[in-house]
């Protein structure tokens, strides 16, 4: 270590600031195991601070958003070793420019977990968020991802109040798994890893956060949480551009199922096929290109996904970024289809225009019992509540319509939202079937299967129409009021006041 006279100005290392520091004796092994005391204080009171929050957030999500939280106080020994790489000294002072000697790491289950923890912690009054790093949306170049936040907290020692510093990482489990096995590789050739090692834990790095966000989809998919306005919205944009070719080249399309336009293939077998039909690989981005083209989710390697073919293969000749579905957005967005590219067919138009009209007419009629069934007795619950905490409550609704639609949704400041959507797929058969799925804070907390039966009709020997059974609506009118006061349970729980807002 190099001698100082008087002054140095000591290199900054990983949470260390470069500041100028009087000479003073370095401290030995145990000497700095006794100023380190403090922070293994810290470490044990915020960790039992973060294990608090496990509880509320399984409860505001309906699932364990917190899997386990680990946490470590760096060792003396460890920080001379530090010190000995970047050429500085261990004293009082220096010792506690040091940011990250109290560490605490959370796990999480999905990727958007990630920012509902870094939100929570931000809110927190008991230490506050100082610094901050995203390594999550721009990765190391090793491939690592993690959020790294640096927090300033207050605690009580044996001499009085003093204020440390403390780093706090939030990182989902696959983001763990890989970070710990890069971790172990480093230490086994000594921070210095081969050329070809490197690259593979590279692209491991990319294909582990490329099933987070495939695994945070399918979280959606079951829970509900999918914006359903934006898939309708792409799902309108993709019916336009087939409606444009109309009047290219392109043969008419006679089928009514839309599913045979799609055809199944993995990224690696369009990107040959876009090189046969002359689009040089520079002409498009890999990375955009292994995307669903709705969602953005990330495919897997060799992962078959729906690509648009069929006899519609002007938009893959013309662009390089052809239309390519997850399996999420492809069986949300394929009713739309069936009904919008119904009247492309020149076979039976007369028959199209009967069922598209029948399609309105039975809207209506579910439509209603949606509103004397489920809309008006949530409103009038709701509406109660208000009523007793003395809140403002404005109410709105949207109309039925083919495919996945929000039908009520409910956002009661930033604490609360209720929300009602709705899947249908008609069929124009015996019967039709709607499901209701009903969440609070996006989570869902239960569904309800709609089935209703058409009236039977038969003509006496004068041919005029005689009703046998009239039209029914079977549902699970228990399911439907275990809801209801599941929701009106959960209201009566929140003692402050807030505000309603009602929207479609």
């Amino acid at each position: 270590m190099r001698d100082c006279r008087n002054k140095r100005m000591c290199a900054p290392a990983h949470g260390l600031e470069a500041v100028e520091v009087k000479e003073k004796v370095t401290l030995n092994s145990q000497q700095l195991d006794e100023v380190l005391a403090c922070y293994r204080q810290i470490e044990s009171e915020l960790r039992v601070k973060l294990e608090s929050l496990k509880s509320p957030l399984e409860l505001k999500f309906g699932r364990p958003v917190i899997l386990f939280i680990e946490s470590r106080t760096k060792k003396g020994k460890s920080l001379i070793e530090k010190a000995r790489r970047y050429d500085w000294q261990i004293t009082d002072e220096t010792i506690h420019l040091i940011k990250d000697i109290a560490g605490l790491r959370i796990i999480v289950q999905h990727v958007d977990d990630i920012d509902r923890i870094v939100d929570v912690l931000r809110q927190r009054t008991d230490f506050k968020v100082v610094d901050e790093k995203d390594f999550v949306r721009s990765p190391k170049q090793s491939g690592y991802r993690s959020y790294h936040l640096i927090v300033q907290y207050d605690f009580n020692d044996l001499k009085g109040p003093a204020t440390r510093y403390a780093e706090i990482q939030v990182r989902t489990v696959g983001q763990h798994f890989w970070a710990v096995l890069q971790h172990s590789m480093m230490y086994k050739y000594g921070l210095e890893v081969p050329g070809h090692v490197a690259e593979n834990l590279r692209l491991i790095a990319e294909e582990t956060s490329n099933m987070d966000e495939k695994m945070m989809v399918m979280r959606w998919a079951v829970s509900r949480e999918l914006e359903t306005d934006a898939i309708r919205a792409y799902a309108e944009k993709l019916v336009n551009s087939l409606f444009q070719q109309k009047g290219s080249k392109v043969e008419p399309i006679t089928n009514l199922d839309p599913s045979s336009y799609f055809e199944k293939m993995s990224i690696l077998e369009l990107s040959f096929l876009l090189g046969q039909q002359g689009i040089a690989p520079s002409g498009f981005n890999p990375q955009t290109l292994s995307r669903c083209s709705c969602c953005d989710t990330p495919f897997l390697l060799h992962e078959k996904v729906r690509v648009l073919t069929t006899n519609c293969t002007s938009i893959a000749e013309k662009t390089a970024d052809p239309v390519r579905l997850c399996k999420v957005c492809y069986s949300l967005i394929i009713p739309i289809l069936r009904r919008e590219l119904a009247p492309l067919s020149s076979v039976n138009r007369d028959w199209l225009q009967k069922e598209q009209e029948e399609t309105k007419h039975l809207s209506r009629k579910i439509y209603q019992f949606f509103s004397e069934k489920v809309r008006s007795p949530l409103r009038k619950r709701l509406q109660q509540t208000a009523v007793r905490k003395g809140i403002s409550i404005a109410l709105q609704s949207s109309s039925l319509d083919v495919g996945t639609v929000t039908l009520f949704k409910a956002v009661m400041g930033d604490r609360l939202t209720v929300q009602v959507d709705s899947e249908w797929d008609p069929h124009h058969g015996e019967a039709e079937t709607l499901i209701l799925y009903f969440k609070m804070n996006y989570r869902v907390i239960g569904k309800v299967q709609v089935s209703y039966t058409y009236p039977e009709i038969e003509w006496d020997e004068f041919h005029e129409p005689e009703l046998i059974e009239p039209e029914s609506f079977l549902y699970n009118a228990s399911e439907l009021s275990r809801i209801f006061a599941q929701i009106e349970a959960e209201l009566q729980e929140r003692p402050e006041p807030f505000s309603m807002v009602i929207s479609r």
